[in-house]
């Protein structure tokens, strides 16, 4: 198990999102949905007129604009937890949202549910009252939504690690390098839409998917899953949320394994596959990410496992997650 050398006192706010503009949203055009439009004759608003509003018309309300665009997505930083990487996908097409980091997604109600944290006729009455705008696109851009195919990697062959570039970006985090040569690789890849070769630090899951990472991209292949790391302590279990986050550890306590096993989720949303591990382990160390999605996740973990012990708070309750918090030691 890790060994604890320092405690923080909690921030008591919380981390603000930060809005964030790309050049495609300040050539957006926007026009005003009359909301009667969306109520039954009754005047009450139903699941299937919710659905019909415009997801991204909902975030724009709310001061949320995408971080990029690509094809029929928008990309933004997830509106329900903080990040950084843009994983929170809407496709403006099929007007469905998807969290990459969360693994759940769906239409505008789903989505107005978590953002609220409020049950569906809760965020009925909410949108009952909203004022959407809908983004139209200009003409090029709608043409190229009937030729766009979602993009896809596929692995051209790994490597040891020993890449200048990748090296470097380890440093840049504070993480050693010849920690991350003992569990990483080096991925070579290519996208459906294009044949160019890309390279990031690869780190396989149980599946023998990769999930990517460089100074410029954050990944993963399929299929997606757990990253289960045996030791020889088999009756306790330390749970990172990302791999960044299990090399951080190594990096801080200086050490190349944990004398207990590791289990790194490569997202919340594998959560459950853990949960279903319980039952072999009498210790338990979270070491989750303290945004909301991280946050929910611990809650959850201990509510089934009461004596589960929450490293987090313990650690880095100032910081975002394990790396932040090493990145501020020096």
């Amino acid at each position: 198990m890790f060994t604890i050398y320092r405690i923080y006192t909690p921030d008591k706010n919380r981390t603000a999102i930060k809005d964030r503009e790309s050049e495609d949203v300040k050539s957006f055009q926007y026009t005003k949905q009359n909301i009667n439009s969306h109520l039954s004759k009754k005047g009450k608003m139903n699941c299937k007129l919710a659905n019909e509003m415009n997801i991204a018309g909902f975030l724009m309300s709310k001061g949320i604009n995408p971080a990029k665009t690509a094809g029929n997505s928008f990309w933004y930083c997830s509106p329900l937890r903080n990040e950084k990487t843009p994983s929170f996908k809407v496709d403006r097409v099929k007007n469905v949202w998807y969290d990459f980091g969360t693994a759940t997604g769906g239409r505008l109600v789903d989505l107005v549910c978590k953002y609220y944290n409020v049950d569906v006729p809760g965020a009925l009455l909410i949108l009952s009252g909203a004022s959407i705008a809908t983004p139209l696109l200009p003409f090029s851009d709608k043409q190229s939504l009937h030729n766009y195919q979602e993009t896809k990697i596929e692995i051209k062959y790994t490597q040891p690690l020993q890449n200048v570039a990748l090296i470097q970006y380890l440093k840049q985090r504070m993480i050693n390098p010849r920690l991350a040569f003992l569990y990483c690789t080096e991925a070579y890849y290519c996208t459906y839409r294009s044949d160019r070769s890309n390279f990031s630090i690869a780190f396989e899951n149980d599946r023998h998917g990769y999930e990517l990472r460089n100074k410029y991209f954050k990944g993963s292949t399929s299929p997606k899953d757990i990253t289960t790391i045996p030791a020889k302590n088999g009756f306790a279990v330390n749970v990172f949320e990302g791999f960044m986050d299990f090399l951080s550890a190594l990096t801080y306590y200086d050490i190349q394994q944990p004398s207990c096993d590791t289990i790194v989720l490569n997202g919340v949303g594998f959560l459950q596959k853990f949960i279903d591990r319980l039952p072999r382990y009498a210790r338990i160390n979270l070491f989750l990410d303290n945004d909301r999605a991280g946050k929910e996740a611990a809650d959850r973990i201990v509510e089934l496992r009461p004596d589960a012990v929450n490293r987090s708070q313990i650690l880095y309750p100032r910081f975002k997650d394990f790396n932040e918090f090493l990145m501020n030691q020096y």
